[in-house]
């Protein structure tokens, strides 16, 4: 990895939500932006918690996504402070592309990667033509992602079964790859930060317990513990409520308020079984694996 130093715990990227809210409304979106209530990340947070892991984590890309990060008055101030701390080879933002013509000549000079995520039907004033050469022109790589399906993720009801949890998250591609900062501690991944706030649309009391994250304040141990945390096959908490990599894909479409609200009257147990019968074997086969299990062992 470009530029990473030796002492320091690496990983392919870090990522940090500047809001929870987007200006588009997708129906199963992984971070719940269509529900969630409008939210600005603090800029001295952001500070605080980077240089804090900066010393002693490095990674290739430092993502900035949202929501639709685009909508942070403050995005600026969040690039020159990313590449200032240099936690990361390279700064890359996350977005839908639809305010992309009102960024100044400064966003383009700040970024080194643009991630642009089209989706049907929603307009951007900035086409792929006048973006491609934007780029080429302040020498920014152009990922462009196009999105027919979205992979149905968050779920309300909680899966009982640990066997399930346990091979949803060895499944999962999140936890694998988007690590997140957020309010203080490094997580795996996005939706361990936005779970409480997920299952509270739903009335369900959820307190994220410690070991969903590795606190980067005042943790004089916080290499050990983020080696640790990222090498440990145990499930978080927040996976109980989550399908990570293997939900069932719908065809993404748009919400009104009204389909926001079908959205959440959704029932997950239906999700949940589908995604028992394409990970676990049948109960039959279970037992007769557990058997011959045991009678390896007695050998």
């Amino acid at each position: 990895m470009t530029g990473a130093p030796a002492n320091k715990l690496t990983r392919l990227s870090v990522e940090y939500s500047l809001t929870e809210h987007c200006n588009i409304s997708c129906h199963a979106c992984a971070h719940a932006s269509p529900l969630l209530a409008k939210k600005f990340a603090d800029l001295s947070d952001f500070t605080r918690d980077f240089e804090a892991l900066a010393e002693v984590f490095h990674s290739r890309e430092l993502r900035i996504v949202g929501g639709e990060p685009l909508l942070h008055p403050e995005l600026l101030a969040f690039l020159r402070e990313g590449r200032r701390i240099g936690i990361a080879d390279t700064i890359v933002v996350y977005t839908n592309g639809v305010l992309l013509h009102r960024m100044p000549d400064d966003f383009w000079r700040l970024i080194d990667k643009l991630h642009v995520s089209v989706y049907p039907g929603v307009r951007r004033r900035l086409d792929e033509e006048d973006c491609a050469r934007l780029c080429r022109t302040h020498d920014v790589e152009l990922c462009i992602e196009r999105f027919r399906t979205f992979d149905q993720t968050l779920i309300s009801k909680q899966i009982d079964d640990p066997k399930l949890v346990k091979a949803i998250y060895r499944a999962c591609h999140t936890a694998t790859e988007c690590h997140t900062v957020h309010g203080g501690r490094f997580y795996k991944c996005p939706m361990a930060t936005l779970m409480s706030s997920w299952l509270a649309l739903h009335k369900i009391d959820f307190d994220s317990p410690a070991s969903d994250g590795v606190a980067l304040h005042g943790n004089p141990t916080l290499q050990q513990d983020l080696e640790r945390y990222l090498e440990s096959a145990s499930p978080l908490a927040a996976c109980s409520y989550c399908l990570g990599s293997s939900g069932q894909a719908v065809t993404h479409r748009q919400l009104d308020n009204t389909g926001c609200s079908a959205w959440l009257a959704e029932d997950g147990q239906a999700l949940i079984d589908d995604v028992a019968r394409r990970l676990l074997p049948p109960r039959g086969l279970r037992s007769t694996l557990r058997g011959v299990k045991e009678l390896l062992k007695g050998r």
